[in-house]
Formats: structure tokens, C-alpha cells, sequence
């Protein structure tokens, strides 16, 4: 697969998971052997953490929007930096509902093999957000 293809991989991760809540991409864009680097200390490092996060955070969340700034490839890997944008209309992580408009800075890696996402990692700035709130 070449990088420009991975690269589509990615974005249409993005686009259908973190902006669309369609977990069930999973199924299609991540690898049975999948590793998500960034779960919490002593969470299933599979996709089952990332799942429960995108759907608290739709229930908690309206509007949800990725915009991606950049996005770069080499060999097998993928970067991008994105900002998600939100509305806060439901609970989330203990916070009620206050109508506030979010943006939550991200970067992240994924590497993929035959046209799925193997690993991944990413950094945000989630919890200033929900300070926010």
C-alpha cells in the first residue's frame, strides 16, 4: 500500500470514528492484532478502551467536528495533527451539561500493514478541556 493510500486509511479513521461516533470502522480499518499505545496503565491495550472513550464522549458531546491540519507519512507510519471541536450537551466524565464549545488539540502516530492500523499513539490536551468545562 503506498503512503498516500495509508494516509486516506487514516483520515477515514478520523472522519468515521473520533467526528462520526461509527465504531463498527474498527471492524473494517483496524488490525485483529491492533495496539493502541496510548490506553491507560494497566487498560486492554486493544481497541476496547478507544470504543468506550468516542462513545462517552458523543453522549457528552454534540456538534463534533475533526479538522486535520497535517498529515504525514513515511514508510509504514502516519502522523496527523487535528483539532476536534464540540459542543458539551450531556455529561461527560462528571461534568454536566454546560453548552460550551470545545477544541481539543491532537497529535498521533499510527502505523499500518495491508491497509489497517496496527499500532497507535497520540497526545491531546483532553483534560484541560474537561477542566474547562
Amino acid at each position: 500500500m503506498t503512503v498516500e493510500k495509508e494516509k486516506q486509511v487514516v483520515i477515514k479513521f478520523n472522519k468515521e470514528f473520533f467526528e462520526s461516533g461509527n465504531t463498527e470502522i474498527t471492524k473494517e480499518l483496524l488490525a485483529d492484532n491492533f495496539v493502541n499505545h496510548t490506553a491507560p496503565p494497566n487498560a486492554p491495550k486493544d481497541a476496547s478502551v478507544m470504543i468506550q472513550f468516542i462513545t462517552g464522549f458523543h453522549k457528552g458531546f454534540s456538534d463534533v467536528s475533526v479538522q486535520i491540519h497535517e498529515v504525514l507519512g513515511e514508510g509504514d507510519k502516519v502522523s496527523l495533527r487535528k483539532t476536534i471541536t464540540a459542543t458539551h450537551t450531556g455529561e461527560f466524565m462528571g461534568k454536566m451539561p454546560t453548552g460550551k464549545k470545545v477544541a481539543m488539540n491532537v497529535i498521533e502516530i499510527d502505523i499500518l500493514k495491508d491497509g489497517k492500523i496496527t499500532d497507535h499513539w497520540s497526545r491531546n490536551d483532553l483534560m484541560q478541556v474537561v477542566q474547562s468545562l
